[in-house]
């Protein structure tokens, strides 16, 4: 499959580059990722060149996995990541810390879903996300990108040591769900 840009109203999804280690190097070092993540730890500028050179770009190849670079601008530094694995329509996503609160990454995965269901993956019906129990600001993107959180018999993430760990998880489907926001309330609570 060939990469496919995204746009919304502040950002550029694209193909993550070589010229974009420094920035993922730099915010994959944040030490919330440590508990978050399942990124290797400590992180590395040869991890950032591995994932950037090597696993991307196959991915992209192979359609295994979606992966895009969030900017600001066309051209405009990295300031995070979303990708897409196309086996379970599973979304993944992160953002550099001085990003965080923005908005951006609601932004970005609302734009990720919308394009994977209007026909962007063919066949997908839902996107689905999980996350570290505990991981509120994911969750809280996930609850304003429209998912509707779901407890499934197996909610579980796998750790970065190949444990599985407590997780959350939700779906999105191309027509919103009236419930999705209410779902949240066990976790977020009721704010809007």
């Amino acid at each position: 499959m060939l990469p496919v840009t995204l746009r919304t109203a502040r950002l550029v999804l694209d193909l993550p580059v070589e010229r974009d280690i420094g920035p993922v190097t730099r915010h994959c070092q944040d030490p919330l990722f440590e508990r978050v993540l399942t990124t290797p730890w400590p992180y590395t500028e040869q991890h950032a060149r591995g994932f950037l050179t090597e696993y991307v770009p196959a991915a992209w190849e192979s359609g295994s996995e979606l992966t895009w670079a969030v900017r600001t601008a066309d051209g405009a530094p990295l300031i995070g990541v979303i990708s897409l694995r196309a086996e379970r329509g599973e979304l993944g996503f992160w953002l550099g810390a001085e990003h965080r609160g923005s908005a951006y990454m609601a932004e970005a995965t609302n734009a990720v879903c919308e394009w994977a269901l209007d026909g962007g993956q063919r066949g997908l019906e839902v996107v689905l996300w999980r996350a570290n129990e505990g991981n509120i600001a994911s969750a809280m993107v996930a609850r304003a990108a429209g998912f509707r959180r779901t407890t499934p018999a197996d909610s579980t993430v796998p750790g970065r040591d190949g444990a599985t760990l407590a997780g959350w998880c939700a779906e999105r489907r191309a027509v919103a769900d009236p419930d999705a926001y209410a779902s949240w309330e066990p976790i977020l609570g009721r704010t809007r």
